[in-house]
């Protein structure tokens, strides 16, 4: 299979150009702005902690992580797919985790212990 060729900074420019016309005309939507992370974390942790108490918020949490999912088969997955599949992965690993101290009829545990248990999935 032949290596494909770089393109030159003319190719570039004109791909940026009938881009950027496109997008004028309509056809193309225009550029997202990006995104700041730390920010959207700290506003979202924020928002959070700051919920009304009910108890009806696992059934939202449930449906947001379907929403993140976005499992419908076809399509290519996002990074935000996997994101939300660790994160259930995770909270079913802790879940044994405890459930096999208490069957060992320990309550202590260190950090390290739990890192060692559930290393692997955040690693993935």
């Amino acid at each position: 299979m032949a290596k494909k060729k770089r393109m030159t900074n003319r190719e570039k420019q004109e791909r940026a150009a009938t881009k950027r016309l496109l997008q004028a005309e309509g056809i193309l939507p225009p550029d997202k702005p990006r995104l700041n992370r730390k920010r959207f974390i700290e506003e979202a942790v924020s928002e959070w902690d700051d919920r009304d108490p009910c108890q009806i918020w696992d059934l939202y949490l449930i449906r947001a992580v379907s929403y993140m999912l976005g499992y419908g088969g076809t399509g290519r997955i996002s990074p935000e797919a996997v994101g939300a599949a660790k994160v259930l992965k995770l909270a079913v690993r802790l879940h044994r985790f405890h459930l096999e101290l208490k069957e060992k009829g320990q309550d202590k545990y260190t950090v390290g212990e739990l890192h060692e248990y559930i290393k692997d999935i955040i690693n993935a």
